[in-house]
This record gives structure tokens, sequence and C-alpha cells, in this order.
């Protein structure tokens, strides 16, 4: 089950990025040419969410799956040790608050009625969202931390 969820895991980044990036850029169009908030946005801003939502929970399951989550019985050893430490606290709840921030974003702009105010609400909440994201995947090049997860 482990290969199968880490997999997923891997793959599904590259829908939350793509979608995030679509998101964004769907965003950014509106509010640069003060476009009306469309099904077309609504659509972009739900595929970015929902991909992260999945992301989330199969991440989550990994988490258990792993044991990362028995680290937090050791803080002091996992604090003490970066590859640990990344996965035990910093790529979970990062990712979290990553997470958090898009659903504020959507929650938000949701609740506007003035388009470029929605615009802007997804606009920087997916931006700084996928940010965090972008920063706490376990890219190849990261060396320590990715040959953890490759070995």
């Amino acid at each position: 089950m482990d290969h199968i969820l880490i997999n997923t895991h891997s793959i599904l980044r590259w829908a939350v990025l793509l979608f995030g990036l679509y998101a964004i850029t769907k965003s950014a169009r509106g509010l640069l040419y003060n476009q009306p908030y469309t099904s077309n946005h609504n659509m972009a801003a739900t595929l970015f969410v929902a991909s992260v939502h999945l992301q989330i929970i199969i991440g989550l399951l990994l988490y258990v799956a792993r044991g990362w989550a028995n680290n937090w019985g050791k803080m002091g050893e996992a604090m003490g040790n970066a590859t640990l430490r990344f996965w035990t606290v910093e790529h979970v709840l990062g990712m979290l608050l990553a997470a958090v921030l898009i659903q504020i974003g959507r929650t938000k702009s949701k609740k506007q009625t003035d388009a470029s105010k929605k615009h802007q609400q997804s606009l920087i909440f997916f931006t700084l969202g996928l940010l965090m994201i972008i920063a706490l995947i376990p890219w190849p090049f990261r060396g320590e931390i990715a040959r953890s997860l490759w070995p």
C-alpha cells in the first residue's frame, strides 16, 4: 500500500501544480483585464482546491503509513536530523498551511460580490499557497531528503 500511496502522491503533485498555475493565471488575467468572474474562473479555482484536498488526504495517509507520525513522540531526535525534521514537521505542516491558505482564498473569493475582488482574493491566496507547495516539494535535487524518499 505504501508504494501505491507514494506513486499516487508523486503523480498528483503535477495536477496540483498545473491546476494551481491555471487558477492563478485565470485570476491574474481576470484582475488585469477587469473580466467578469465566469464559470471558467470558478472551475479553475475548484480544480485547484479539489486537487490540493485530494493531495492532502493521500499525503496524510502516507504520513501515517510511512511512520512519520510516530516521530512526534521523539521530537528532540527528529529536530536534530534534517531528514526526519523535514518529513516529521516541515513538509506536513507546511503543506497543511498551504492548503489552508488556498482554502481561505477560495472561501473569501466566493463571498465577494465584486468580480475584481474575487480575482484579487484568489490571486493572492492561491499564489501564496502554491509558492509554499513548490518550496516544500521534495524535488529530486534536494539531495539527502530526496534520497530518503526514493531509496
